[in-house]
């Protein structure tokens, strides 16, 4: 296929960047906005719209996604993740785009490239050291990380941040989300709520904002949106459908399949393998029309996973489904409290002045506290809420009833409701008057944004929390049920994250703080199930270092344990100090490390904002202690925290990169989008960490060689057959005994042989029986020097095609040991011996036929010597070939880096001359 052209490359760019820039620009709108250049009204957007243009973008896409990009590594491997093979290589979804659009003509799009290598790897995914998230500095933080096909059900902000967290590990990860919205075309009414039409504003603490931001928070939200999360600093709070939407693009980029219309009902534990006892989650589903035909699926139907995660809410259906495991969450009383919650629309200024804001401005939030009153500013709409007292409700005629609702295009209008409705309405507009909450009541639907978001009521007399969040028991990966017996509790890894969990206490503004902990949490837990070399359930320690691999019972007793002290600190929230203020420490180890790094330098080290990582260890307050121990005293500046030289090495690259696109902006001129080339999409900005693009749809990029097919059998077994993996020991034994019986027979039918002229197709004595061994011997030879006896695993290639690899010769009988007997055969068949001669010990030839057969025992048991030798010489010289493969790969490896760093430098030189 000829080499794919720049024109070709730049057509193909130009559409996935006009999709991108669209999807990038997505944002919640549920209230009437103008374009401030059309002055059209903008349109209404939501999670589904994301999903439906990611699949013309990428999902959807082959082209795309068997794009192939030059990693550290080597060529990336489409269709092939970690979990089909360990030694894959895939890019993420991003890398792979951004290899054809390159900066998309936008000086804003190498930020959002970079935002995205710059999120921590782990495990399988963190590549390799000189990987653009790495800089040649970062080390893995858990290179033990097993790769698990996970499933998280529920697309709320909290099913999204974990699916992000697991696909950071080198985790497959799908996401089932059942709700779609659906809209009556004549009416305009609702038919059904999607997974992003709630626009209520949970509290926002520093450490998820920071979180936020790292995500692309401030790239992926217009100025506007931006603002009251992340620019103002009196906010805290954000839209639960905003976060929804920042979040789906980045999962969606870095490759979470995210399957809309899909519902989780129920899971049972199955086992697939009888032999390794490994269980997996067989989970039931269902599929709306639309999921059935994007996905292949069918209406109800099953799916296999490792691990299972429930953040499907207060109702968790994944909750209610395993009891088993998770027990049933426990319910007390709090307090007799109900709350009602209200979105208002925008006030205009002159309006707002002549409410009394003299300023034209709207008043600063507030949180609630002892007046249980909420007031959150946001980009499109306001959000109050208020706790009335019993007898304030019963005095404005609001039943103890909680209330969220709206009219279904089908069904009309629910009369009971709706009266309870314009009841909340009417209170909450004569309580936004009382307190100073701008509300103006001419505007559309009375000052309230458009049901079922107007008013709701919530009922907090009752909490529930579940006292178990999480759950595992599985045995290790090299469990064989024919030699280590059964295992005995089948559980893979199952957690519940977010209002799963426990009910989110508005009150506390800790919904979102409980969330993000429990994702990290379940992460961990995927990352450390089958880790029995550094993981022991507790917090690292420089005086009692882990040596060895622990026992699995204590192993999995220590991941027990530490379920039950992580779901107890994020469920009363006992967040370490960092945590809590969303700020490094000035006095703690990574802070101190980087200024005495940089003091020589002359250069004032930054206080980097506190991002929460999967490890726990940072995160609760319980393991600060621990934590701090390994930077005591002289340790301080002998051990190096890894955050420290994760910061400092990203502080230096970045201003390299800085000073760089200083350079590139004075020297390149941008060309308008009609006018740029494929070329110019890389030429115009500094790539943080740039992937180039080796092969699109089977074609090489320009100037890129056609990489090297692999050969590809012409009958391939199919997918679900299994090599069968011989005992060498077993397969000796049983030839070692056919070598003995076959001499024996040899023996005796030497000492009564078949009387001379006998026809060779009738002969039954040693030398039919001799000729006979020696064919079979031929055959068994030819036969089994195809095979290869020794263990191997799934998809290992037949010893023919694996370089470098001796085969072993399990045969019993040498090629001496056959000529030897073929010889003998020969001999006899020509003897011509009378037929009295064979009658007893008088025969003169007797002895000497004797002496004979005692010759040929004796040389073919010199033989079998031999042989049994030359076989395990040929075990020896494979064992060898294959340590010589793996040194000599590792010094490829190695050679190939150096010169790549070598390129680097002298680039680096020129640019400076």
């Amino acid at each position: 296929m000829p080499a794919a052209t720049n024109t070709w490359l730049n057509k193909i760019a130009k559409e996935k960047t006009k999709l991108l820039q669209e999807m990038f620009a997505m944002e919640p709108i549920h209230v009437e906005v103008k374009d401030p250049r059309t002055k059209k009204l903008r349109p209404h957007q939501q999670g589904e719209d994301i999903v439906y243009l990611w699949d013309k973008i990428y999902a959807a896409d082959e082209m795309m996604q068997g794009i192939v990009v030059d990693t550290v590594v080597g060529p990336s491997t489409p269709g092939r993740d970690y979990v089909d093979d360990t030694h894959a290589n895939p890019a993420m979804p991003y890398q792979q785009l951004r290899a054809l659009v390159g900066d998309g003509g936008k000086w804003k799009w190498p930020e959002i490239w970079k935002n995205l290598d710059l999120l921590p790897r782990r495990g399988p995914a963190w590549r390799h050291i000189d990987d653009p998230s790495n800089l040649g500095k970062i080390e893995n933080p858990n290179p033990h990380v097993v790769p698990l096909n996970c499933l998280v059900v529920g697309g709320g902000p909290v099913g999204l941040r974990l699916a992000i967290e697991l696909i950071l590990g080198g985790h497959r990860v799908t996401l089932f989300e059942k709700r779609r919205e659906a809209v009556d075309k004549e009416s305009g009414l609702f038919e059904k709520l999607g997974f992003t039409n709630r626009v209520n504003r949970p509290h926002i603490n520093n450490f998820c904002r920071n979180d936020l931001e790292s995500l692309n928070g401030r790239n992926f939200m217009t100025p506007k949106m931006c603002y009251p999360v992340f620019t103002n600093t009196h906010t805290s709070s954000i839209g639960i459908d905003e976060s929804q939407m920042l979040l789906l693009k980045t999962a969606l980029l870095l490759g979470v399949r995210f399957e809309l219309g899909v519902g989780y009902a129920d899971a049972e534990v199955d086992i697939e393998n009888e032999k390794n006892q490994r269980p997996t989650w067989l989970v039931q589903y269902t599929a709306d029309p639309i999921a059935q035909e994007r996905y292949g699926k069918s209406e109800t139907g099953e799916q296999r996973f490792d691990c299972l995660f429930g953040c499907d809410g207060g109702a968790s259906r994944v909750r209610s489904s395993q009891v088993e495991w998770l027990g049933e969450p426990k319910t007390r009383l709090y307090k007799k409290m109900f709350g009602i919650v209200s979105n208002l629309r925008k006030v205009g200024r002159s309006k707002l002045k002549e409410l009394g804001h003299e300023t034209g401005l709207e008043p600063e939030d507030r949180a609630g506290g002892t007046t249980g009153v909420f007031f959150y500013k946001a980009s499109y709409h306001n959000y109050f809420i208020v706790h009335p007292p019993a007898d304030e409700m019963e005095a404005n005629g609001i039943p103890w009833k909680g209330i969220y609702s709206f009219n279904h295009a089908q069904k009309g209008v629910n009369e009971e409701k709706e009266d309870t409705k314009r009841k909340l309405r009417t209170f909450m507009t004569k309580k936004a008057k009382e307190l100073g909450i701008p509300i103006d009541e001419n505007l559309p639907n009375g000052g309230f944004v458009e049901e079922p978001n107007d008013v709701m009521g919530f009922d907090f007399s009752e909490f529930y929390n579940c006292e178990k969040s999480a759950a595992c028991m599985v045995p290790p990966l090299d469990w064989n049920a024919d030699e280590d017996g059964e295992w005995e509790i089948h559980c893979p890894l199952v957690a519940l994250c977010g209002d799963a969990v426990a009910d989110p206490n508005w009150l506390l503004g800790v919904g979102l703080q409980r969330g993000w902990n429990s994702a990290m949490d379940a992460c961990f837990y995927a990352d450390n199930v089958y880790n029995n070399k550094t993981f022991n359930g507790e917090p690292p320690s420089k005086d009692e270092p882990i040596e060895g691999p622990i026992e699995w019972l204590e192993h999995m007793d220590n991941m027990m344990n530490l379920m039950q002290k992580l779901g107890n600190a994020s469920r009363d929230s006992k967040l370490s100090d960092e945590m809590d203020t969303g700020m490094l420490d000035e006095k703690g180890p990574i802070v101190i490390q980087m200024r005495r790094a940089l003091a020589s330098r002359k250069v004032e080290a930054p206080v980097p904002a506190y991002l929460p990582l999967v490890a726990p260890w940072g995160r609760y307050k319980q393991f600060t202690l621990a934590v701090k121990n390994n930077y005591k005293g002289k340790d301080l500046l002998k051990n190096i925290h890894p955050l420290a030289t994760r910061e400092l090495t990203i502080f230096e690259h970045n201003a390299a990169v800085v000073s760089k696109g200083a350079v590139v902006k004075m020297k390149v001129t941008r060309p308008s989008a009609a006018l740029i080339t494929w070329p110019k999409r890389f030429e115009c900005s500094v790539f943080w960490g740039m992937m180039k693009l080796l092969e699109i749809d089977g074609r090489a990029a320009p100037g890129e060689k056609p990489l090297d097919k692999p050969e590809k059998s012409k009958q391939p077994p199919p997918e679900d057959v299994k090599p069968v993996k011989h005992n060498v020991e077993e397969v000796k034994n049983i030839a070692k005994k056919k070598s003995i019986r076959l001499r024996e027979s040899i023996v005796m039918q030497a000492m009564n042989p078949s009387p001379a002229g006998v026809g060779r197709k009738d002969r039954g004595g040693l030398d039919s029986l001799i000729s006979q061994a020696a064919s079979r011997g031929k055959a068994m030879q030819t036969a089994r020097g195809e095979e290869n006896f020794s263990p191997s695993p799934v998809n290992t290639p037949p010893p023919s095609q694996r370089k470098g690899s001796v085969q072993r010769r399990e045969s019993a009988l040498s090629p001496g040991d056959m000529s030897a007997i073929t010889n003998l055969a020969s001999q006899l068949s020509k003897a011509t011996t009378p037929v009295a001669a064979f009658s007893g010990p008088s025969d003169p030839m007797h002895d000497v036929r004797l002496e004979t057969v005692r010759y040929e025992k004796a040389t073919i048991a010199s033989k079998l010597d031999v042989a049994e030798k030359t076989a395990a010489l040929a075990q020896a010289e494979r064992d060898a070939a294959d340590a010589k493969m793996a040194a000599a790969r590792t010094e490829v490896a190695m050679l190939e880096n150096l010169l790549a760093a070598y390129e680097r430098a002298e680039s680096k030189m020129k640019d400076m001359a």
